[in-house]
């Protein structure tokens, strides 16, 4: 499959966001969220990464992470993410409860395609302190693409992680993730 299949189907199955003059997006693209090990690129980040979106949700702000939000080849799993970034992702909850977080997978969270991987691992978390289920990001939902469309003008912004272009990112994804 060409890259020009695979982005002509990204746009075909873009989650559609209707917005007008009025519309206020914040657009973030890899993170790269980790494990706070010294490997983690974005704990140097991650208090002007958090304060900047608390700012973004005060304001209103719909937020779209646009791919490699979580880094998931250095992590085969999402909990020591969860819990060396709780913070971050107790606000981004916040903007999912409301409808205003549009998640985009890209290559290093590309498993967040599989829904029931989503749900599986997304959904909730063990709160070792509480003993209980604690729920963190219930029904949502990943998608290869959003297209903003403007509703008076009917322009239409596409957004993407782009690693449909490249064959070694989307076909052989699996393949860097081991080497990694």
């Amino acid at each position: 499959m060409s890259s020009r299949t695979r982005l002509d189907r990204a746009l075909k199955n873009a989650k559609r966001i209707s917005f007008d003059d009025t519309s206020k997006f914040i657009l973030f693209s890899d993170c790269h969220r980790s494990d706070n090990s010294f490997a983690d690129d974005f704990a140097n980040n991650r208090n002007i990464y958090y304060h900047a979106l608390k700012h973004y949700y005060q304001e209103g702000f719909q937020y779209c992470e646009i791919g490699d939000g979580d880094e998931l080849w250095e992590n085969l799993s999402f909990q020591p993410i969860l819990e060396a970034h709780k913070n971050v992702y107790e606000l981004m909850k916040l903007f999912h409860d409301e409808g205003r977080l549009h998640m985009v997978w890209g290559n290093h969270d590309m498993v967040y395609r599989n829904p029931s991987y989503v749900e599986k691992t997304l959904s909730s978390y063990f709160d070792p302190k509480t003993g209980t289920d604690v729920d963190l990001f219930c029904d949502i939902k990943f998608y290869e693409a959003l297209m903003l469309k403007h509703t008076e003008t009917q322009q239409e912004l596409f957004l993407t992680h782009g690693h449909q272009a490249d064959w070694w990112n989307y076909v052989a994804w699996r393949w860097n993730r081991f080497l990694v």
